[in-house]
C-alpha cells in the first residue's frame, strides 16, 4: 500500500474526456481544482485545498504552481533490442532505400541477428536506460513488442526478457508478440514453413506461458498477405490473445479493412489508408495508430488522412514507435510535436491521443485521465499549458512524474535512475 497524498498548489489540471461511444471525442477537460489526493495508487478526490477535510495520514506535496496531465501512453514501441542501426540511419541520409538498405544486409533481419546472439540479461540491462528516458519525458504506460528474435527461442527470450524489466521497472510494460516481424531469410523462399512455426509453436508456447497479451504482424508487401495476416491472427485470436496490425505503411494493401474485419484493437502506420478502410474504421471498435516519429524518420512522403480520421469520429491513437531502424526516439513529446506539425492536429487533440486513445488501443480503461478511479498516473509539466509541450519541442518538459501515486521522476530525473546511457 503506497502513502496517501494530496497534490496541491495545481496551477491547472488537463483531464481528457474519457472514450465513451456516441459522445464528441478529442476533447480536453478543466478541472477547477488545485489538489489531487491519491490513496492506495490511484486519485480519490479532486478539488480546492481549502475544502479538504484534514487527515493526519495524508502528506501533503506542494506542486509549485505547474500543471499537472495524465501520464503519457506510447501504445507502439519496440524498446528491446541487441543494437542501434546508425550505420543504417547514415544510408538513408544518403539516399538509400528500405529495400536497399535491407539488400545490404540491414532492416529487422540486421536487429535479428544480433539478438539472437545476445542473452536475455545483457538484453535487460540495455533495455533500462531506455525506460528511464521514456518515464523520464512522461511516458508511464508503454507497449513492448517482440520481433526480433524470428525464432522460437529468441522470440521467447525477448518477451521473458520484456517480462522481467517490467518487474523492475515502475512504467508498465504491455507486452505482445511479434514473431510475424519479417521472414527469416532460411524461410524466405519457404512461407509457409514460417508460418507453421508461428502457428504450431510460436504462439501457442506464448498463450501458455502468458507472455504477452497481444499478437500483432506486419502486413504489407514483400512481407505478409493479407491471407498469411489472417492465418497468423486467426491462431492468436484462438489462443486468447488481442490482436493488431502494422497497416498500409508502404502500401494501400488493405491492411487496414483485415484490422476491422477481424476486430483488431489498432491498425498502425496507415499512411497509406483509403476511403473505404476509413468508412470502416469509423463503424468499428478499431483504433487508428499514428506514429509521426517513423513517418519523420523515414520521410515518408504520404501522411494519413488524420483531419478526416478524426472528423469520422476514429479514435486515433498516438505513439513514439521507438525502435532501432525508424524510429529511436523514446520521448512521447516529440511524437506529439510531430504529430501536430505532420498531421495537423491541435495540441489538445494530441494529448487526447497520447492519454485516452493511446489507452483505447491497448484496451485499457484505468488510465488516460484524471478521475476518481483512475490510476495516479500524472505528469507534472514545467509548461504554462499544454499548447507548450508540442511547442517548445527538443527539450525535457517534465518536472515529475508519478506513477500508481508514487514519486518516480523529480526536477526531470528519474529518482534511482541506470546510471549511463545503452549504446
Amino acid at each position: 500500500m503506497t502513502e496517501s497524498l494530496l497534490l496541491t498548489n495545481i496551477s491547472w489540471i488537463a483531464a481528457p474526456a474519457r472514450f465513451e461511444r456516441g459522445k464528441p471525442l478529442y476533447r480536453i477537460n478543466y478541472p477547477e481544482a488545485d489538489s489531487i489526493l491519491i490513496e492506495d495508487g490511484m486519485i480519490s478526490w479532486i478539488g480546492d485545498e481549502a475544502d479538504f477535510p484534514e487527515q493526519p495520514d495524508v502528506k501533503h506535496v506542494n506542486i509549485g504552481g505547474l500543471g499537472i496531465t495524465p501520464g503519457l501512453i506510447d501504445f507502439h514501441a519496440h524498446p528491446v533490442f541487441a543494437g542501434t542501426r546508425e550505420n543504417e540511419f547514415e544510408m538513408r541520409t544518403r539516399g538509400a532505400s528500405y529495400s536497399e538498405i535491407a539488400g545490404a544486409g540491414g532492416g529487422i533481419l540486421n536487429s535479428a541477428g544480433k539478438l539472437q546472439k545476445t542473452d536475455k540479461k545483457t538484453l535487460i540491462e540495455r533495455t533500462l536506460p531506455y525506460l528511464d528516458r521514456a518515464l523520464e519525458y512522461g511516458t508511464t504506460t508503454l507497449e513492448a513488442k517482440s520481433g526480433y528474435g524470428l525464432e522460437t527461442n529468441s522470440e521467447i527470450k525477448m518477451l521473458q526478457a520484456i517480462q522481467g524489466l517490467d518487474e523492475k521497472h515502475p512504467l508498465d510494460l504491455i507486452p505482445t508478440f511479434l514473431g510475424a516481424h519479417e521472414f527469416p531469410l532460411e524461410y524466405r523462399n519457404n512461407h509457409d514453413g514460417y508460418i507453421n512455426l508461428l502457428i504450431n509453436q510460436m504462439i501457442p508456447r506464448v498463450a501458455e506461458e502468458n507472455l504477452a497479451v497481444a499478437c500483432d504482424i506486419f502486413c504489407e508487401k514483400g512481407v505478409y498477405s493479407l491471407e498469411e495476416s489472417r492465418t497468423v491472427l486467426s491462431a492468436a485470436q484462438k489462443h486468447g490473445l488481442a490482436i493488431k496490425l502494422h497497416a498500409d505503411q508502404l502500401s494501400p494493401l488493405g491492411g487496414t479493412r483485415l484490422a476491422v474485419e477481424m476486430g483488431a484493437l489498432s491498425a498502425d502506420h496507415i499512411e497509406y489508408i483509403d476511403d473505404e478502410s476509413i468508412e470502416l474504421l469509423a463503424n468499428s471498435n478499431t483504433a487508428a495508430g499514428l506514429l509521426p516519429v517513423a513517418a519523420h524518420f523515414l520521410r515518408m512522403e504520404q501522411d494519413p488522412p488524420v483531419r478526416k480520421m478524426i472528423e469520422k469520429g476514429i479514435v486515433c491513437a498516438l505513439a513514439t514507435d521507438f525502435n532501432p531502424g525508424s524510429a529511436m526516439c523514446e520521448s512521447m513529446q516529440m511524437a506529439m510535436h510531430l504529430g501536430v506539425i505532420r498531421f495537423r492536429i491541435t495540441a489538445e487533440e494530441a494529448l487526447w491521443m497520447a492519454t485516452i486513445g493511446s489507452a483505447r488501443a491497448l484496451d485499457l480503461d484505468d488510465r488516460g485521465s484524471i478521475e476518481p478511479g483512475m490510476l495516479a498516473d500524472l505528469v507534472v509539466w514545467r509548461s504554462e499549458n499544454i499548447s507548450m509541450i508540442p511547442y517548445h519541442f527538443g527539450i525535457n518538459q517534465v518536472e515529475k512524474v508519478f506513477k500508481r501515486g508514487v514519486l518516480v521522476v523529480d526536477k526531470g530525473r528519474r529518482i534511482g535512475a541506470v546510471s549511463g546511457a545503452a549504446e
